[in-house]
């Protein structure tokens, strides 16, 4: 006679290998998301027995990803897509991924835009969404498609639980399709899908404009160029501003985007802050981290420019965090033009990338004083370190 494990035995072997260390890293900055290894293993315990396949899928379809061009092999994301939503499975989605990955078709698209709303009210207790509306293979009218079908769905699909939302898109002008200039009563107002989230991505991913490129110089698209990015940042960071109750924000870009010009609400208490290509003054960063000292844990900055101020006075003020334990700071520097033009540093080689960019050597100084604060901090709380050699803080 077969041994049968009872349920309870297979429930608390599933939740082990399904359990994530917390490493303080931006690698989890949303929940709910599964690594490639746990979900081979959660895979493999569906086929030891119904009791495992029934805890296994419990946590298995907590995330799902149909990304048109995630994948080469095996069945059309979409497809899958829409028959996890019409299964049993359905109520366990807790975090999707969807939209287009590193390429796609174009006659994929309208499967797409037709699914994703009908699809996405399926599924009552979805916390995160992350959608891509940009890859090299799409057409610009094929991205304008792809938007449309993200603004639609959040605009007429009510997503009680969304706590988390990462969205790419080709421009910073594409984040203004979410407010119209005219709007209806049976529209989901943004300020209501916004004030809910808890964690929030937002990424442009394609160049304006040749100035300001690094190395390699990427072709810009008419179509690209006729919307500089920096002039429609404001759209982008509207959607920042009406979420006030963010624990997590990450914004990323291609052109360098004007940070300094958001408002960011009283109430907001970050605990998580990722910034990549943004403009910033010394005296915007210092409110916000003022703001928030008391609940930052985690920065990190990658190819910030500081238009006021001193790379040494923002390092200095980031040493006033109680909590800081995880800090990253790649390819920092000054714009070329501005107050801060003299100390713009040279540009380290392509391979070799310096933390800081600068002809300052105090600002040097502050990234020690900071990295011996956060070890310290670290230490405190039972953590490793971080050594010399780590690339954060590598010279």
């Amino acid at each position: 006679m077969a041994l049968v494990i009872p349920v309870e035995i297979c429930d608390m072997i599933v939740d082990h290998v399904a359990t994530i260390e917390q490493d303080y890293s931006f690698r989890d900055f949303f929940p709910y998301a599964l690594e490639p290894d746990i979900r081979s293993g959660l895979i493999s315990l569906r086929l030891v027995s119904r009791n495992f396949c029934a805890a296994a899928s419990r946590h298995l379809f907590k995330h799902i990803k149909a990304s048109i061009g995630s994948s080469g092999r095996g069945r059309n994301p979409l497809q899958r897509f829409a028959e996890i939503s019409r299964s049993k499975y359905a109520a366990h989605v807790c975090h999707l991924e969807t939209g287009y990955g590193q390429w796609g078709l174009g006659q994929d698209i309208q499967d797409l835009a037709g699914l994703l709303s009908p699809c996405l009210a399926r599924l009552s207790n979805l916390r995160v969404l992350k959608f891509g509306a940009s890859c090299e293979s799409l057409t610009r009218d094929h991205e304008g498609t792809a938007i449309k079908a993200i603004v639609n769905a959040l605009r007429y699909v009510n997503l009680p639980y969304l706590e988390g939302l990462e969205l790419y898109f080709p421009i910073a002008h594409d984040f203004g399709y979410f407010f119209p200039n005219h709007s209806t009563p049976l529209r989901i107002p943004m300020e209501d899908l916004l004030h809910g989230l808890k964690y929030l991505a937002l990424h442009v991913t394609a160049f304006t404009k040749e100035l300001g490129q690094r190395y390699l110089k990427t072709p810009v698209l008419p179509a690209h160029a006729a919307l500089p990015n920096d002039l429609h940042a404001a759209h982008l960071l509207r959607l920042v501003e009406l979420a006030p109750n963010l624990e997590a924000l990450w914004i990323s870009s291609t052109d360098v985007l004007p940070f300094y010009t958001i408002h960011f609400s009283p109430a907001l208490h970050l605990t998580s802050l990722c910034l990549s290509r943004v403009l910033i003054t010394f005296d915007h960063f210092h409110a916000l981290i003022d703001q928030c000292k008391d609940s930052l844990k985690h920065i990190e900055l990658s190819l910030v420019q500081l238009h006021s101020g001193t790379w040494y006075m923002v390092l200095t003020q980031l040493r006033q965090l109680p909590h800081l334990i995880d800090f990253s700071i790649n390819s920092c520097g000054y714009p070329a033009t501005g107050p801060n033009a003299h100390l713009v540093g040279l540009l380290p080689a392509r391979d070799d990338p310096e933390p800081l960019e600068t002809m300052n050597s105090a600002d040097y100084d502050g990234l020690w004083e900071l990295r011996d604060f956060v070890n310290a901090s670290r230490i405190a709380l039972g953590l490793d370190p971080f050594e010399c050699t780590d690339l954060r803080w590598s010279m």
